[in-house]
Parts: C-alpha cells; sequence; structure tokens
C-alpha cells in the first residue's frame, strides 16, 4: 500500500499544485540517473522510448503512403444503407453552423466497426459512448476534406434525422448515465462558474463559449484546464488512493481499484485523447508494482504511445494525441531541470514560482512547432496564470466531484455545495478574463511548421548541450536579453511599417488592416482565430490601436473574441445605428464588442464622423441608418484618405465596404459621399449582388481587393464582378489565390504587392 500511495501521490503532484521535483522523486526510475540534489542529470531513455518514436513514425508514414497512393476507399462501405442505424458516437457532439456533428461508430454486417462523421438533427447534445438510432444515410467525403478525414480514420459521412438513445447502452451505459445526469445538475446553475466546472469535471465543453470564457482561457494558457488530461486524473487518482488507504485496502488491490478508476473516470470526461494517453500511463506506471519494479514516466509514456497507436493509427496524425503525449513528455524530461534553473536565478527563492515556470516551459518546448504554425500564438501570461490557477485546480476538481457525490445521495444538500463551487469557479473565470486583457497576453506568432521544428530542435539542443549546469547570471542576462529584444520589437518595430492597407488572408472572411506611423486598425476579423493570428503575425502586428467591425455576421467579426489582448490601447467601433437597433445579432455584437474592450471600450461611428490611423483618415460613409437590422445593406462602409504631407488634401483613397452590395454602392455615389477612389474593396466577398457598372465606373479604381476564401462553397468572386472590374479599369487582387495583399502608400504613388502569385 505505501508504493501504491507513494506513486499515487507523484499523479496527484502532476496537477501543478505541488512540487515539480517530488513529482520527478517518485516517477524517474529506470532510464533515468538523478544527481544528488534538485539537479537532474541528462536522462538515459529506455528502449521503450525508441521503439515509440519508431512506431509513430512507421504509423504516419505508412497512413499517408496509402492515402497518396489511393488505397483508402473514398466511397461508402457496401454494407452501410439507408435505414434505421444505431451509432456509438466516438466524441461529445458539438452544435456547428449547420447542425449537430461528432464522431461515431456503426457496426458493419461482419461484425467490425466503422468510424463515420455524423450529423444529426434534434435539440440534444449527445455525449461520447452513448448509442443513438435514427434515420440514416451515408454519403462520400469531399475530395477536398478526404485526405484530412481518412487520416483520423473517417471512412464517409453520415446524416441522421429522429434521433433518440437506444435502450441499450453497454458496458459504459452506466458511466455514461452518471456523466449526463451530472450534466443535468450543472443546467440547473447558469453562469461562467458552471460552464468552466462542467468542462473541468466532466469533460464536456459545450458552454465554455458563453461569455467568452474558451477565448480568454486560451489566451492566458489555461486551455488545457478545461481539456481533461493528465492533472485531472493525477488529482482524482489521489484523492481516490487517500480513500483506498484510509480504508485499509491492500496494495495490490489498491492497485487494481485504481486502474478500474481510471477507466470510469476516462469514460466519464469523454474519452478524449489525453485522458486515455493518461489513463494507460498512470495503468502502466502504478502496475509496475506487480513487477516489483519501480515506474519511469518515460517508459510509461512510451509503451502508453505504443499501445495507443495500436489499437487506433490514427492517432499517429491525431494533432490531440501529439499534444498531449509531446507536453507529457516535455515535463517529464525537463520540467526539473527548468524549475532548478529559475530557482537558481532567483536566488534560491520562490520556490512556487521557478516550479510553475519550469513546468509551463517543459510542457511548451515539444509543442511549440503546434503552437506556432497551427494556433499562431503564444500566451506569455501562460506561467503567471499557471501560478495563480495551481491551487485553484485541486480545489475545484476534488470540490466539485465531492459535491455531485453528495447530490446523488441528498439532492438539495449537494445542490447547495455544487453552488457555491460554482461560485468559486466563477471568480477564477473573472481572473482569467482580467488577465486575458494584459496587453500583450498572447502575442500572434507566424512561424511554419519547418521553421518551428528546427527552433526547436536547437533550443533542445542548446538544453542538452549545457545540461545540468547554467549560471545564475548567465539565467538573468538571457531574461534580459529576451526582455529587451520584446520591449524593442512590440513599441519600436510598429513606426518602421511604412503607411499601407493590407487585405489579410483569413479564409472566407473580412479583415483589413490600416496602419500608419505605429498605429494600426483593424477592418472586421473574420471567424478563424488561428488564420486571424496568422495574418497579424506575417506583418508584425502585437497590438491594435482600434478594431472596426462593419455589421454582425459572423464572417466579419467571429474572432474579435481572439483580439482581447491586442486592443490594449485602443476599442471597438460600430456604426452608430447598431446601438439603437434592438436586434439579436446587433445585441450580441455589442455583447461581444464589450466583453473584449470593456464596457466603456465600444463606440459607436456615425456618418461624416472619423477616425485617424496615422497618415490616414477613415470616415464613415454609411449607414446613415438601419434598413436591414445590420445586415449587409447596413454594413459600415469607410472612405479612407490617404494625406502624406498632412495639409488636408489628400493622396490618395480607399473604400472598405464590408459586404455592401450594389444599391448601397449605388446611393453613396450618387448622393456625392463618394467619388474615385484608387483602391476598392469589393462588398461581400465579389459576390454578383454588390456588382454595379455605374458605381464601378464613378469610382474608376485603380486596384480592386477581394477577400473570399479559397474553394470556398458561395463560388466567391463571382465572374460577373471579376468582369465587372477589368471593365471599370481596375487590377483584381484576390485573398483567395494571392494570400495576403498590401497596397503601401506613399507621396509617389501606391504600390501593391501580394503574399504569393496568383493561382490560374
Amino acid at each position: 500500500m505505501d508504493a501504491c500511495m507513494r506513486r499515487c501521490d507523484a499523479l496527484r503532484m502532476a496537477s501543478g499544485g505541488l512540487r515539480v521535483s517530488s513529482l520527478l522523486d517518485s516517477f524517474l526510475g529506470e532510464g533515468h540517473v538523478r544527481e544528488g540534489g534538485n539537479r537532474p542529470l541528462r536522462p538515459r531513455p529506455p528502449i521503450t522510448f525508441y521503439v515509440a518514436v519508431a512506431v509513430w513514425i512507421c504509423a504516419v508514414c505508412l497512413t499517408v503512403m496509402r492515402i497518396d497512393a489511393g488505397l483508402i476507399d473514398r466511397g461508402v462501405p457496401e454494407d452501410l444503407s439507408a435505414g434505421e442505424v444505431v451509432f456509438e458516437l466516438a466524441t461529445d457532439a458539438q452544435q456547428g453552423d449547420f447542425g449537430k456533428s461528432a464522431q461515431a461508430f456503426v457496426r458493419r454486417s461482419d461484425g467490425s466497426r466503422v468510424k463515420v462523421l455524423l450529423s444529426y438533427e434534434g435539440d440534444v447534445l449527445y455525449f461520447a459512448r452513448e448509442r443513438i438510432v435514427g434515420a440514416a444515410r451515408f454519403s462520400e467525403l469531399s475530395e477536398s476534406s478526404f485526405a484530412r478525414y481518412a487520416a483520423e480514420g473517417i471512412a464517409c459521412r453520415a446524416s441522421a434525422s429522429d434521433v433518440r438513445l437506444c435502450a441499450e447502452q453497454g458496458v459504459f451505459g452506466p458511466v455514461v448515465a452518471a456523466r449526463r445526469w451530472a450534466a443535468g445538475r450543472f443546467d440547473k446553475i447558469p453562469g461562467m462558474g458552471s460552464a468552466l466546472l462542467r468542462a473541468l469535471l466532466l469533460g464536456d465543453r459545450s458552454h465554455l463559449e458563453e461569455g467568452g470564457l474558451y477565448d480568454a482561457m486560451k489566451t492566458v494558457g489555461l486551455a488545457h484546464m478545461v481539456a481533461v488530461s493528465g492533472s485531472h486524473l493525477a488529482v482524482v487518482g489521489a484523492f481516490a488512493a487517500a480513500i483506498l488507504a484510509r480504508a485499509g485496502v491492500p496494495r495490490r488491490a489498491c492497485v487494481v481499484a485504481l486502474c478500474l478508476m481510471y477507466a470510469a473516470y476516462s469514460v466519464f470526461t469523454g474519452l478524449s485523447a489525453p485522458v486515455i494517453r493518461s489513463a494507460v500511463m498512470a495503468g502502466v506506471a502504478i502496475s509496475c508494482v506487480f513487477a516489483s519494479r519501480r515506474s519511469s514516466p518515460l517508459a510509461a509514456l512510451s509503451v502508453c504511445v505504443c499501445v495507443l497507436i495500436a489499437m487506433d493509427p490514427a492517432n499517429a496524425l491525431s494533432l490531440s494525441f501529439f499534444l498531449s503525449a509531446a507536453s507529457t513528455f516535455g515535463v517529464v524530461v525537463f520540467a526539473g531541470l527548468f524549475a532548478s534553473w529559475f530557482r537558481q536565478a532567483l536566488g534560491g527563492r520562490a520556490d512556487a514560482v521557478s516550479e510553475a515556470f519550469g513546468m509551463t516551459m517543459a510542457a511548451n518546448l515539444p509543442i511549440f512547432p503546434v503552437t506556432t504554425s497551427v494556433f499562431a500564438r503564444v500566451p506569455l501570461i501562460s506561467p503567471i496564470a499557471n501560478l495563480l490557477a495551481a491551487p485553484v485546480f485541486s480545489v475545484l476538481l476534488i470540490g466539485g466531484l465531492v459535491a455531485l457525490a453528495i447530490a446523488a445521495i441528498v439532492s438539495d444538500a449537494g445542490m447547495f455545495v455544487l453552488q457555491a463551487m460554482c461560485v468559486l469557479s466563477g471568480l477564477f473565470c473573472d481572473v482569467a478574463m482580467v488577465l486575458s486583457r494584459v496587453p500583450y497576453a498572447a502575442v500572434p506568432c507566424a512561424i511554419g511548421a519547418v521553421e518551428a521544428t528546427l527552433v526547436t530542435i536547437v533550443a533542445v539542443g542548446a538544453v542538452w548541450a549545457v545540461w545540468p549546469d547554467v549560471s545564475a547570471r548567465a539565467m538573468r542576462l538571457l531574461a534580459c536579453a529576451t526582455a529587451a529584444l520584446f520591449i524593442v520589437l512590440s513599441l519600436f518595430a510598429p513606426r518602421l511599417s511604412a503607411d499601407e492597407i493590407v487585405m489579410l488572408d483569413v479564409g472566407q472572411g473580412d479583415a483589413i488592416l490600416v496602419r500608419s506611423q505605429g498605429a494600426a486598425l483593424l477592418v472586421d476579423t473574420g471567424n478563424q482565430d488561428s488564420k486571424l493570428s496568422a495574418a497579424l503575425a506575417r506583418h508584425g502586428v502585437m497590438a491594435l490601436d482600434g478594431v472596426v467591425v462593419t455589421h454582425h455576421d459572423d464572417d466579419h467579426c467571429g474572432s474579435l473574441s481572439a483580439l482581447d489582448s491586442l486592443i490594449s490601447r485602443g476599442g471597438v467601433f460600430l456604426a452608430e445605428p447598431t446601438f439603437s437597433c434592438g436586434c439579436d445579432g446587433c445585441d450580441e455584437l455589442i455583447s461581444d464588442a464589450q466583453r473584449v474592450a470593456g464596457p466603456h471600450g465600444v463606440s459607436g461611428i456615425a456618418q461624416g464622423e472619423a477616425i485617424k490611423v496615422g497618415r490616414f483618415i477613415c470616415t464613415a460613409v454609411w449607414p446613415k441608418s438601419f434598413c436591414e437590422e445590420g445586415g449587409n445593406a447596413d454594413s459600415l462602409c469607410l472612405l479612407v484618405e490617404y494625406d502624406a504631407q498632412g495639409d488636408g488634401l489628400p493622396e490618395a483613397c480607399a473604400l472598405l465596404t464590408g459586404d455592401a452590395e450594389a444599391d448601397q454602392l449605388e446611393a453613396m455615389v450618387e448622393s456625392g459621399l463618394v467619388g474615385h477612389v484608387d483602391v476598392f474593396k469589393a462588398g461581400h466577398h465579389g459576390s454578383k449582388n454588390g456588382v454595379s457598372i455605374e458605381a464601378y465606373a464613378a469610382m474608376s479604381p485603380s486596384v480592386a481587393l477581394i477577400s473570399a476564401g479559397e474553394n470556398n462553397r458561395y463560388g466567391h468572386p463571382a465572374q460577373e464582378a471579376l468582369e465587372a472590374l477589368d471593365q471599370a479599369g481596375a487590377e483584381v487582387f484576390r485573398a483567395d489565390t494571392m494570400g495576403d495583399v498590401t497596397c503601401r502608400f506613399s507621396e509617389s504613388g501606391i504600390e501593391v504587392f501580394a503574399q504569393k502569385d496568383a493561382i490560374a
């Protein structure tokens, strides 16, 4: 029992609430040699580590080769036919723009299972491992999405109607039913605190978008709190082990009970890739008691990787599986070393700070290529946020589970305790929201995957070369140099940029950057956070003086919440009639803007009013009032005039139109609000509804910008728009074929640069 408890203590410490050194003391075994004190020597990876790397590489190569060689059929399996079908969900269902969807398993006629991408009608978001039945039909994957889904092991699409729960739920039925019951308890408690606790305990993130909470958690680097993984399992395992010890359960029986608990908890939280990895790893670690050998965390992780890839080769190409395994590898190998370096730099003081910073750096080092190339943001405030979260994490997790247990026995008393825990959770949410608005809490970063991988390899090589000795003086010099470089980049680099208007490539959406003399204004945001962050990073934008949202369509404001830490010195500007419209879309836009910029950071801009951005004057020319409840016809249109000499006589101008269409363009021209323009941002992504031969002729633009996503389902830009703009004498630049397009203004004229050559 004592050995079991020591290992469970180590699991509890992995939550970040206790010392990293203690965690490593308990877990480091064969394959890892330690020096006296808290200074670890270079690890000696066990054979299983090299086997796991080889298995992973082979699985990736074989899967990619099968896809490229056409060995995976894109059609619907022959024995899947329309009719009433039973689905077992592999993931929690999610609400999307076109209904609810999830990955699910379908039983074939030979008894084997095939994974499908399921969409269904109805009001219920079903949980992973729930079995549902409905009238289904199957279709093949589209050519553009086949490679992505085939790599995840998905064979085809399925759509279902008249969906309902099956009477028979299988071996996981009781645990999934308990999860559904627990979710019902949270349904009775509104607010962000309930949403966070729900995700923390159940892995149910369906309510996290409320109030912009999930975006705030990502900004401050706390997304791992709401993605159930090893830290959650560690805390719960330690708590369960303490109860078993109090009950006097024998050591080996304790190990068996904990392994069963790991399995049940994995199902209870949705069987996500990180929690499955953690459960297998923890089970391997504590099961070493049967072999009378000490556990090695690297060996346990390696065995876990081999087992899970063998069970499902699609894991080798799973992003979540990689993030989970790689961050765990970083913690196991580097956390103790980094903590010792920080402790040395701080003169042996502030152990908690050293360990929090060491743990955060170690977890993030191996996943740096994904963080920069996929998410395109680096949460600089993450170590501080994790330091604050560490003591709260365990309290919320154990307190919430105890509250649910009480509620199962005495409903009223349990709900009272659960509400109290939600209040505490809500206070933590408030702290996270405040931290997310700290200037430079997270900065855009757009390093390619190859370049980021090379940087990571060099960094790991440098750490390996100096391991374990780094002087306190060297650490302080490195910290000062890093801080100085960041200050130079954030404060002085923006002033070196030219006067320019940039159409950012953010997919099927609008995002136009206007900047001059160190000031930067973003007009619309698109709705793909990572693409917006990557685009801003490509142009060195680390702070914004303001954001203009032309109207409430998602493809123009959907990524507003991703800018919370960038709008530190400005606010959000909306068309003045937005505040008196009263429609749901406008009210939601105002609410979202206030969450990002604060209640006093949102301003209306009326027709004729202007925003100054360096040498640019951005004047609102439309609308005077709303006629479409803030829809396309009510898009805020800006006439951007460039005054190089500051004499009030602009040398050039541009018109940014949002989704305004032909009628609005003609009204602006006929009323004299708009005349000749040099640069014209075509309305509504170049749709045919925005085409006006007369307005184009009156404006006679030299450059036309069309912001549309590659292979978008709307067919933008329309051929009619391209021909009309060409007829008006404009050279057309498209985001879908050219990427970012930069219009650089100067006294001598306008130069246009495209990120990539046009694709015919």
